[in-house]
């Protein structure tokens, strides 16, 4: 194998203490290289690139705690979500909509404080892990 270069070191340094702290969810490439652009082709350009930005900022917000219901669940309200993307609170409904028709997320409303929230999961396509 040929010498690493001091920049792919440190990147694999990072990367593996990224994976061993367990900060992260696998993004398959697939995602950016087939799906954004056919997502692009049905959707069009901007709503494509925000639903897929949508799915991976739910992904960072994944319940990780095995021990409670909300396991696996993300659960950002509309302004959490608005106020971290940038994305105006009146594209957001829409855009997980196209990620519930691409079967990129499921999504369920639980009672919370007298009124009910949104809770998300976001999945593996299998389109995605077969790289289709």
């Amino acid at each position: 194998m040929k010498e690493l270069t001091k920049e792919q070191a440190e990147f694999l340094r990072r990367k593996q203490t990224v994976l061993e702290r367990g900060l992260y969810a696998p993004i398959p490439h697939a995602l950016y290289q087939k799906e954004l652009p056919r997502l692009q082709e049905i959707y069009g350009k901007t709503d494509a690139r925000d639903a897929i930005f949508i799915y991976t900022y739910l992904h960072a917000y994944v319940n990780g705690q095995t021990s409670n219901s909300a396991y696996l669940w993300a659960f950002p309200n509309v302004d959490q979500i608005r106020n971290d993307t940038g994305i105006h609170g009146d594209r957001i409904k829409p855009l997980v909509d196209i990620l519930i028709d691409e079967n990129l997320i499921y999504t369920k409303f639980i009672p919370w404080n007298g009124s009910r929230k949104k809770m998300y999961m976001p999945l593996y396509s299998d389109r995605i892990l077969d790289g289709e």
